[in-house]
């Protein structure tokens, strides 16, 4: 199966010129964990997790210092893939490198969609019939 066939094809972002609080709005109104940080023409940059929304957040809530910019806090050098990828090759990716998105590009570095571990969770719960043996679980306890 490929990237295209499970990716999320709505995704959110921000430039890198937003400050977190921005960020931290879109991440609670649309319920994401991942924004990804894009340029005047829409090529992705970087990418933000709400982990690192929040991490920063703690340090700057009790002060008077003003909402830093996406930028200085987000990722930059950020593991993508092509709409053709296996989603075999990027799970495998995924775990190896301990992260939980990776944006869907095109050839000129725009967005396409993103596969999260969700997208993941939900791929493996449709075809490899995880769910039979989900419910089968409380009567193992």
């Amino acid at each position: 199966m490929k990237a295209q066939e499970i990716m999320t094809k709505q995704v959110f972002d921000v430039m890198e010129s937003d400050n977190i609080y921005q960020a931290y709005s879109k991440f609670h109104q649309h319920h994401i964990h991942q924004l990804l940080v894009v340029t005047v023409d829409s090529k992705l940059c970087g990418i933000v997790s709400d982990r690192d929304i929040l991490r920063l957040w703690a340090e700057i809530a009790n002060s008077d210092r003003a909402f830093p910019q996406v930028g200085s806090i987000m990722k930059r050098d950020v593991l993508t893939c092509s709409p053709d990828d296996t989603v075999g090759d990027i799970a495998r990716c995924m775990l190896e490198m301990r992260i939980h998105a990776v944006p869907v590009i095109d050839s000129k570095r725009r967005p396409l969609g993103i596969i999260t571990n969700t997208d993941l969770l939900r791929y493996g719960l449709k075809n490899f019939n995880f769910m039979s043996s989900y419910q089968a679980l409380p009567a193992m306890l």
